[in-house]
């Protein structure tokens, strides 16, 4: 019976799967073996009652002779370490500062010999298949886990005299390397497990090193004197002037060109003001021209930065020429909108009125009369017109041309073909105020299916700069300062860009002409 089983057990020994040769090169075995003595020592430096042979460390890493002593900050460190109590455990009772450091460290030299029984003998290994350690793993990774999980909430960020944290960075690094071994494994990788293991290593080495490296501390940014600051200040202010002089010597010099310029600008503002007073509106155009001009310069000023005043300037300046012909776009859609809602009762009037034996203008007259503006008013002005004077057909056509209405305009192409060739006006006007009807109806489920996109291109638009705005609430001086170089201003207004390009795109998926 005995020699039955032990034949079954050698048999079952036999069939075990084994680790390939191929699993880790040989360079890769030597950085997992020296990563383990790296450990060993870097336990025993946490332990104060260590022999003395470990101040003073020889051995044999990848081949070659390795001394290592004892850092003087740890030898003075480790006695405080291990008597200040850092975690309260339900089962262990008071754990040190020190104990806490040892337990991940302890769980790392556990994974490293676990990982070197994949090993061939010949490299102190045993030839265990990476796939029958899948439950040693999980439990090493867990364990880790919940040990670097007491280092954090234990605030360790500042033990080792200031190098915990880079050591805990380094450490949860390592963690995820030991879930890509979990993946490896189960996915049967056996290069991806290799290079995991091999990584934790390395990252095992680099927290090892720490210790022997003076501690990451923060560096408060230097601070300009005050002399510097007002010599800055007045650099720019200078700077300033000095462009406003060159700037004004140039149209000295050039006094034709800038009699052209003026001109040129002036017919613009004299046209822009004629298209205002036919929107029934009295604006002055200078001001919706240099309000945003002077506003931006302004705020030039405000950043003390030479490039950026001139950046912002001409911006301002752009802004300045386009906002007359967006807000006259924007006042003629909206007008052209509110004519299309009162429309059809312009129609129905203008119908009863031909019903009722009056002609067009007659009816022209009646809505001017009964219904409110806007519609009112320029069916008002085209009876003006008529009564000034001009053409019936041309007065229609400047009311065609005043107002963005796409139902006005079948309506003014109607009467002019039935006061050229004749027709049942009233039909027509029937039809309008049916299609008007229709339109309506689509226009408002249009408004409904495309709602999200158009509040999608107003978020791309809003969220970019109210994170910008945030970022200068908390940190004002390193944004200003960012802001404020060249590189800093090529990102803002290449930011710009995209944002309004990403805003238009958005906006046009949305935008559907019925």
């Amino acid at each position: 019976m005995m020699r039955t089983a032990a034949l079954v057990l050698l048999l079952l020994c036999s069939a075990a799967p084994r680790a390939d040769a191929s699993v880790f090169t040989r360079a890769e075995m030597d950085e997992i073996s020296c990563s383990a003595l790296k450990l060993q020592l870097f336990y025993y430096y946490l332990a104060p009652d260590r022999e003395q042979k470990i101040l003073d460390y020889n051995f044999k890493c990848r081949g070659r002779d390795m001394n290592l002593k004892m850092p003087q900050w740890m030898i003075d460190s480790v006695g405080v370490m291990a008597t200040k109590p850092a975690w309260r455990d339900p089962e262990e009772g008071e754990i040190s500062e020190a104990a806490l450091w040892q337990a991940s460290v302890s769980i790392l030299y556990e994974f490293m010999e676990i990982s070197r029984k994949t090993f061939p003998p010949d490299q102190g290994g045993a030839s265990i298949a990476p796939a029958l350690l899948v439950k040693e793993y999980s439990d090493m990774r867990i364990r880790f886990q919940m040990s670097l999980d007491r280092l954090y909430r234990a605030r360790l960020n500042d033990s080792m005299d200031g190098r915990g944290r880079g050591i805990l960075a380094t450490f949860s690094l390592i963690l995820k390397e030991m879930e890509s071994i979990a993946d490896a494994i189960s996915s049967s990788d056996s290069k991806a497990y290799a290079e995991a293991v091999t990584a934790s290593a390395v990252l095992a080495q680099d927290a090892f090193f720490q210790v022997f490296e003076p501690p990451r501390k923060y560096e408060a940014p230097r601070q300009a004197s005050r002399a510097q600051e007002l010599a800055a200040v007045a650099a720019t202010v200078i700077g300033v002037i000095l462009v406003f002089a060159a700037v004004r010597l140039f149209f000295m010099l050039n006094e034709k060109e800038t009699e052209k310029m003026t001109a040129d600008y002036m017919g613009r503002v004299n046209k822009w003001t004629d298209d205002f007073s036919r929107q029934f509106m009295t604006v002055k155009v200078h001001y919706m021209v240099f309000i945003p001009a002077g506003f931006f310069a302004l705020l030039g000023l405000l950043t003390f930065n030479l490039l950026m005043f001139f950046m912002l300037s001409a911006f301002g300046m752009y802004i300045g020429m386009k906002m007359p012909g967006m807000v006259l776009r924007s006042l003629k859609q909206s007008r052209g909108k509110k004519i299309d809602t009162q429309l059809m009762d312009g129609l129905i009037l203008l119908s009863n009125c031909l019903r009722s034996g009056l002609d067009v203008v007659q009816g022209f007259e009646m809505v001017s009369k009964d219904l409110m503006p806007p519609i009112a008013d320029e069916f008002g002005l085209v009876i003006k017109n008529y009564q000034l004077g001009m053409p019936f057909e041309r007065a229609l056509g400047v009311m065609e041309e005043r107002v963005e209405s796409k139902m006005l305009s079948y309506m003014i192409r109607a009467i002019v073909l039935q006061r050229q060739m004749g027709g049942n006006l009233t039909k027509v006007f029937e039809r309008i105020v049916v299609d008007i009807r229709e339109e309506s109806k689509l226009e408002e489920k249009t408004k409904a299916m495309t709602a999200q996109q158009k509040i999608q291109s107003i978020v791309v638009g809003i969220m970019p700069w109210i994170m910008v705005g945030v970022m200068f609430m908390f940190q004002p001086d390193t944004m200003i300062k960012f802001y404020g170089s060249p590189l800093g201003m090529f990102v803002f207004v290449g930011c710009a860009i995209w944002i309004a390009i990403g805003m238009k795109v958005v906006s046009s998926l949305g935008k559907i002409r019925v």
